[in-house]
């Protein structure tokens, strides 16, 4: 799958046409899969290239002026996820002034038509777009007359009697329901990161921790969580435990995530490495001092021995 922030009008590639879906697509959950799998099937069907449209950064980041706000998968995130499916292009063009100040017509004739060649294009039934999002599916669909190109709106997906969406898989993570936010997710919620320096305060007491940095990703989990980690060129899943807060304990100001391996003692610094998320454990807490800390890492390292065991 080829990545395209900014591409060239009348692109060769798309001289016949092409199929697209769009949307923020944050968090890829099971309602974003099956557009992307109406996205394949399409694409097979008319032997089109198939493209898939989101915005870097997102509109709800553009406007709020702070990057990554609860933000379920960076873009990198992102785009891993959605390579799997083996898509032809990943298009993530900036959400800018210029972006955010397009007519709906011009919005179509700029991203979809100039651009790729759109003939067939995949929306989620609460798509909106361009300007004060006054662009709708009727928008498309009487441009699409005009321009060849048909549109397909996919109802939502509900389970439990909610709309599947990434504000519930936010509101599931914000309580700790992560058996149910990686059920509307279709997968593990998960972290993705490069592994940094720290303080080794962990190494002194006899727990090292890999820790990744998380001033662009908010994410809304909170807590100590059994996880499972998978290290860039090692075929193999560790398991472990996560703290995902400010570290009180030590007076940290920021976000960050610390993971624990069990049974694992190799230098990962600088690598990047995926955090599952399997279950909550317990809330990060305050204590008078790393022996206290210490105590009870050992409680959690006990407990972590156990869940694993019995999956």
């Amino acid at each position: 799958m080829k990545f395209i922030r900014r591409p060239e009008n009348n692109n060769p590639l798309f001289k016949n046409g092409s199929v697209a879906t769009i949307g923020i697509f944050d968090g890829i959950h099971l309602g974003h899969q099956a557009l992307i799998n109406e996205l394949i099937k399409k694409s097979k069907e008319i032997n089109l290239p198939s493209v898939f449209f989101t915005f870097e950064p997102t509109p709800n980041e553009y406007f709020s002026k702070k990057r990554h706000k609860q933000r379920l998968t960076s873009l990198r995130d992102k785009f891993l996820l959605v390579n799997q499916y083996q898509l032809d292009y990943f298009y993530a063009p900036p959400f800018d002034e210029t972006m955010e100040n397009l007519s709906p017509s011009e919005f179509i004739s700029k991203h979809l038509i100039n651009l790729f060649n759109i003939k067939y294009l995949i929306i989620g039934d609460d798509f909106k777009f361009a300007k004060n999002r006054s662009g709708s599916v009727i928008d498309l669909i009487e441009s699409g007359k005009t321009n060849n190109f048909k549109v397909l709106q996919l109802s939502s997906i509900i389970n439990n009697n909610s709309r599947v969406s990434s504000s519930l898989v936010r509101e599931y993570l914000m309580r700790n329901h992560l058996p149910r936010a990686n059920k509307i997710l279709g997968r593990n919620y998960s972290i993705t990161g490069r592994v940094i320096r720290g303080k080794s305060l962990g190494k002194t007491i006899g727990f090292p921790t890999a820790n990744i940095n998380l001033s662009r990703l908010d994410s809304a989990l909170r807590g100590v969580f059994y996880v499972k980690v998978r290290i860039e060129s090692m075929n193999k899943e560790i398991p472990g435990i996560a703290n995902i807060g400010f570290k009180p304990t030590v007076g940290g100001e920021e976000l960050c995530l610390e993971i624990h391996l069990l049974n694992f003692d190799q230098d990962i610094y600088l690598k990047y490495i995926n955090v599952e998320f399997l279950d909550y454990l317990r809330d990060e807490q305050k204590f008078n001092d790393l022996s206290e800390l210490k105590n009870q890492l050992k409680v959690d390292r006990e407990k972590a021995i156990q869940y694993f065991s019995n999956i």
